[in-house]
């Protein structure tokens, strides 16, 4: 896997808490700074390709006469299903 340098500026409380990550795990920091953000990445649908904006499936739904009546009181339940 070929890696590409990117400089990232830490707070310190953070750069702390990595450095003793690293030194209990005997990994280097930039591993873990490589699974945070692909981590985080994984949770941001934004960033997922191909993967549309929840909100846009609603664009029409209530134009259909067999589309929901209640959208604008459910529309939670719409885009990202009910409670389990």
């Amino acid at each position: 896997m070929a890696l590409k340098r990117k400089q990232i500026y830490l707070d310190p409380d953070s750069d702390r808490t990595i450095k003793k990550l690293a030194r209990i795990t005997r990994l280097p920091e930039a591993e873990h700074i490589r699974r945070a953000v692909a981590d985080y990445l994984r949770r941001t649908p934004q960033a997922t390709p191909g993967q549309v904006d929840p909100l846009l499936r609603l664009i029409g739904i209530c134009d259909s006469p067999k589309g929901p009546r209640d959208a604008a009181l459910r529309h939670d339940t719409y885009l990202y299903g009910s409670k389990s």
